[in-house]
């Protein structure tokens, strides 16, 4: 039976003309300290719900000044809206903490209770955010301060470690060690910009300049498994407030965030779309108006009496050909059951089923190749405008890879695929990372899902007798086609996801013998009790409920001028050596005067020689003002296997004012 589409909620008009208050002081969680905020209200609407954001990505820099835009809409139906500096940002007093550390919670939870006792609120909170502020409102809300009373997390996370500084609790690559290390330093050291702030909070920056500490020692200093980062998780069970969670199927946060949202015990809606590390009204690929959504969310839980409902609903895109918008009760979707594969020594890929004809096992394997992983993209990197996977075919061929049959009708994958892989007692690699491909008649392999175990914690102590290691890959949903086929990889290496894992490894695991050629176009028929199987959850698609999008409204904050962008993966086929170049420029013009920010990152490695690899991001961000000054952060990162080196300049109207070196060893 076909269900009626459903309508993605639209934007309603709005009602008030807002008043604009900045550098508002808040309590932080320290007694004599406060956080400084912007407030906007709506004129004449008297008493109304508040909704919060605390963000490193200061209000009066790129971050706060794209969000504006975000703020006023929210203003204009009729809430108090506050966007706040966190401690140490900004015109927030304080040093910068580390990220997500409990303290950066206390202010969140201070902010929340602050702005429900003000004279313009209700005592109705809601807290939002994208990335950082995602974040903090998964970690504020798990407290349970009395006064939240509905959530909107954009592409967060709750493990600092696992989900951004180690993935899987592995050494991570460029994520946190490159990107965000140099935002990180920006937000922190430009001075205040606006007229007001710079008389004010002057001394307040002179200050913070001599005690700043960046993110990228704490995540230097701090290894995968350090105490530290327990101390940082967010237990998203302890979520009770609505949530409408939006997460990236392309976005570093996928999984961290679709767990979130399944592990979150009130009422609950998901959004994920095909998107990087971007809002979703601004995503360069199917862009949807999530402000409209977000807006009816808060209008209902924020108002009179809560609903008495225990709604739980998901709403994504279907990747794969033309793609749709569809809803399901709830995610992952009711499958119809579990499409089971099982890797062959002959490189296939077979159907399997417990009566299938049964096979010899036998063992295959590969050697670690370190430049692996650069033709997945930037889809696990905080990057917001391009980066999303090339063609997998030359890393496939670099891995260990079993290939299906053409597919005789289409399947769509919804939920998490599951990699049974058996490691044999000869492996040397410290890791497997699995991927699952969709390869075309061209044999195009395009990424569908990954995933990465970390085998030293997994390894039994007596050695002889092969060990099971279950793989959860990312969450997903994406049809492959009739006449494609389907490709697990299995590798040593993610480069630059993760860092290098060090000296040439291998890679053994168990397969079946088979007979080499498949059986038809379904290649039914193997058991795999005792050999590498690939689970692939299968949906129904006409279960699902097509959703029909108006794209959203396409305003800008200020005139924006067009950035000059690169992205390079070259590989040097005499040194047999990937390097990887991300140039990535932002520039605005505002009421206040102008912000540019420039980042260029390398990463290079060859292969056999992962203690060489290296890592080089350096960049700045300049802000020019009304009254005709200039203030430059500039900063750079050098990054190698056992030693880093992280500098700072900032420069007053082309002069330099301060400078700061990090070495880490």
């Amino acid at each position: 039976m076909t269900r009626p589409p459903i309508r993605f909620p639209r934007s309603r008009p709005p009602r008030y003309e807002v008043e604009f208050t900045g550098d508002v002081r808040i309590p932080s969680s320290v007694p004599g300290l406060t956080l400084g905020g912007d407030l906007y209200l709506p004129k004449g609407a008297g008493r109304v719900p508040a909704l919060v954001t605390v963000h490193t990505g200061r209000k009066d820099g790129l971050g706060g000044i794209a969000a504006r835009k975000y703020l006023r809409y929210f203003a204009e139906r009729g809430y108090a809206v506050l966007y706040v500096d966190s401690f140490g940002i900004g015109t927030s007093e304080g040093v910068p903490r580390p990220i997500l550390s409990p303290e950066e919670v206390d202010d969140g939870v201070s902010v929340v209770e602050w702005a429900a006792a003000q004279p313009w609120c209700t005592g109705r909170v809601g807290m939002w955010g994208l990335s950082h502020g995602g974040m903090t409102t998964l970690a504020v809300a798990s407290r349970q301060p009395p006064h939240l009373r509905a959530i909107f997390p954009v592409m967060g996370w709750t493990d600092a470690e696992r989900d951004l500084v180690h993935p899987a609790g592995l050494r991570g690559g460029i994520g946190m060690f490159g990107h965000l290390s140099l935002y990180n330093i920006f937000c922190a050291l430009l001075p205040p910009l606006r007229e007001h702030d710079k008389a004010e909070y002057e001394t307040l920056w002179k200050e913070r300049l001599e005690k700043f500490e960046p993110w990228f020692t704490d995540s230097w200093l701090h290894p995968p498994g350090h105490p530290v980062w327990e101390q940082r998780r967010v237990d998203a069970g302890r979520i009770t407030v609505p949530s409408l969670c939006v997460a990236g199927w392309r976005d570093l946060f996928c999984a961290s965030m679709i767990t979130a949202y399944q592990q979150i015990r009130g009422p609950k809606r998901l959004l994920v779309g095909p998107w990087l590390h971007t809002f979703p009204d601004v995503a360069g690929v199917e862009p949807v108006p999530s402000a409209a959504l977000a807006c009816a969310w808060w209008d209902r839980w924020l108002h009179g009496e809560v609903p008495r409902t225990r709604e739980k609903s998901a709403t994504f895109f279907v990747q794969g050909g033309a793609g749709r918008w569809v809803q399901a009760p709830r995610w992952p979707p009711e499958k119809t059951g579990d499409h089971v594969f099982v890797a062959a020594r002959s490189g296939h890929l077979y159907r399997s089923s417990r009566t299938g004809r049964s096979s010899a096992v036998v063992t295959t394997g590969c050697r670690s190749d370190d430049t692996v992983g650069a033709l997945s993209g930037l889809t696990n990197h905080p990057i917001d405008k391009f980066g999303y996977p090339l063609d997998q075919h030359e890393d496939d061929t670099r891995s260990l890879a079993f290939t299906s049959a053409p597919f005789p009708e289409p399947v769509l994958v919804a939920g998490s695929p599951v990699a049974r892989v058996i490691i044999t007692p000869a492996t040397s690699a410290s890791r497997c990372v699995v991927k699952v491909t969709d390869v075309d008649e061209q044999d195009r392999s395009v990424l569908v899902s990954m995933g990465v175990v970390d085998l030293d914690s997994l390894r039994p102590r007596r050695n002889g007798s092969p060990y099971i290691v279950q793989v959860r890959l990312d969450p997903t949903c994406y049809r492959v086609a009739a006449g494609h086929r389907l490709r697990l990889v299995l590798a040593v290496a993610d480069v630059p996801r993760l860092w290098p894992a060090g000296k040439p490894a291998t890679l053994g695991v168990r397969v079946i013998q088979a007979s080499g050629d498949y059986v038809g176009l379904a290649a039914e028929g193997y058991g795999a009790n005792t050999a590498t199987t690939l689970r692939l959850p299968v949906c129904d698609p006409d279960s699902l409920t097509d959703v029909l999008v108006d794209p959203p409204e396409r305003r800008t904050s200020g005139a924006r001028d067009v950035p000059k962008d690169r992205w390079e993966v070259t590989r040097d086929h005499l040194g047999d050596a990937v390097r990887l170049t991300v140039a990535k420029e932002d520039r605005v013009r505002y009421a206040e005067g102008s912000l540019a920010m420039k980042t260029l990152l390398g990463f290079e490695v060859a292969n056999g020689d992962a203690a060489g690899a290296r890592m080089r991001a350096s960049g700045e961000k300049t802000a020019a003002t009304s009254d005709g000054g200039r203030a430059t952060v500039r900063a750079e990162i050098d990054m190698r296997a056992a030693a880093a080196t992280v500098t700072a300049e900032v420069l007053i109207n082309g002069t330099p004012f301060c400078t700061r070196e990090w070495t880490l060893s």
